[in-house]
C-alpha cells in the first residue's frame, strides 16, 4: 500500500487523541463510524490521527457543549464549526432570569389571574434559555408558593394556578422539540406514589431542546410499567423525579424493583428533592443529579455519547 503524504502526517494513537480532546474512545469511534467526523490513517498500531484531525475533533467538542447535534455538525467545515463552538459576541446567549421577572409572576399569581400567569410564563418561555427558566424562574416560583401556603400567606388554589400554566407550558415545549423519527433514548417518570410531575416534565423538555428521543410516561407509575416500557422502546437512560412527598418504605421498594427488573445497560438517574434521600434504593447504578445545572451537563455529554 501506498502512503500518502496524509498518512505520513498521523501520528496520534486513538487514547492519545482522547487525551488531548477530552472525548472518550468510544465516542470518537461512535462519531467516526456514524457521522464520518474524520476519517483517521491506519496502520499496524490502529488508527492515527493528524493535527487537523485532532483540531476538528476540539471544534465538535465545543459545538456538542454548546448544545448542537453532533449528527448535524458533522458534515460542516472547520469554518463553519469555529463560530458553533465560540458563539460571537454579537449573538449573546438569551438573558438570565431577573428579580423583576419573577416579581411581575407572583403578583399574577396573588391576584389569581390566570390570564396574566398563563402570559407572563409564556413571555419568559420565549425570551429565557430553557435551563434558565427553569432553574431560576418556574422551580423557584413553585417553592415560593408552597412556601407562602405553609405560613398561609397564599392558598392552594394559587399553587394549582401556577403549576396548571407551568404543566401546559412544559408541555408545549416538550411537544414542539419532541424529534419525529421516534427514537427513545430518555424515558421519564415518577414512581408510584409520587405525583409530582413538574419536576419531571421540566427535565423531558431539557432532554427533548437538546435533540434527544424523549418518551414523558407522566407521574404515579409502578415499577413493573415503567420497566416495561423501557424495554418496549429500547431506552438507553430512565430518569426519576422524586420528591420528598412518599414516605415509609414504599418508595424504596418502587426503586428498588425498578433497579432490579431494568436490564445492566440502561442507565438509570434521579432528581429532585428526595433523590438524595432516596438514592441508595437505586444501588450504584443510580446517578443522582443535585440541579438542572448538573443535569443539563450529562445531557450534553449523552449527545455525544449517543450522536
Amino acid at each position: 500500500m501506498v502512503k500518502t503524504a496524509r498518512d505520513a502526517a498521523a501520528r496520534y494513537p486513538i487514547r492519545a487523541v482522547s487525551k488531548q480532546t477530552g472525548i472518550a474512545i468510544d465516542t470518537l469511534r461512535a462519531w467516526e463510524r456514524r457521522h464520518g467526523v474524520v476519517t483517521p490513517a491506519r496502520d499496524d498500531r490502529g488508527r492515527m490521527y493528524t493535527d487537523a484531525d485532532v483540531a476538528r475533533l476540539r471544534l465538535l467538542r465545543d459545538a456538542v457543549e454548546q448544545g448542537h447535534s453532533i449528527g448535524r455538525l458533522a458534515g460542516l467545515s472547520d469554518r463553519q464549526l469555529r463560530p458553533l463552538a465560540a458563539p460571537a459576541a454579537s449573538a449573546p446567549p438569551p438573558a438570565p432570569a431577573t428579580a423583576a421577572d419573577a416579581t411581575v409572576l407572583d403578583a399574577a399569581v396573588r391576584r389569581y389571574d390566570a390570564a396574566a400567569i398563563d402570559q407572563e410564563v409564556a413571555r419568559l418561555a420565549s425570551l429565557l434559555s430553557p435551563l434558565d427558566l427553569l432553574q431560576n424562574l418556574l422551580m423557584p416560583a413553585l417553592v415560593r408558593v408552597g412556601e407562602d401556603w405553609h405560613r398561609r400567606r397564599a392558598g392552594v388554589a394559587h399553587e394549582h394556578l401556577l403549576s396548571s400554566s407551568i404543566r401546559h407550558v412544559l408541555g408545549s415545549f416538550l411537544r414542539l422539540h419532541s424529534r419525529g423519527e421516534g427514537t427513545t433514548r430518555l424515558m421519564f417518570a415518577t414512581p408510584a406514589g409520587d405525583r409530582h410531575e413538574i419536576g419531571i416534565l421540566g427535565a423531558a423538555m431539557l432532554a427533548a431542546s437538546s435533540g434527544l428521543g424523549v418518551a414523558y410516561l407522566g407521574p404515579d407509575l409502578p415499577a413493573g410499567e415503567i420497566v416495561a416500557a423501557a424495554k418496549a422502546t429500547g431506552a438507553r437512560v430512565v430518569v426519576l423525579g422524586l420528591t420528598t412527598a412518599p414516605e415509609g418504605k414504599s418508595i424504596e421498594r418502587e426503586l428498588r424493583a425498578l433497579a432490579r427488573g431494568l436490564p445492566a445497560d440502561i442507565e438509570v438517574w434521579a432528581g429532585g428533592r428526595g433523590a438524595e434521600r432516596h438514592a441508595a434504593a437505586l444501588g450504584a447504578r443510580g446517578l443522582v443529579f443535585a440541579d438542572y445545572v448538573a443535569y443539563q451537563k450529562e445531557l450534553v455529554r449523552l449527545g455525544g455519547r449517543m450522536g
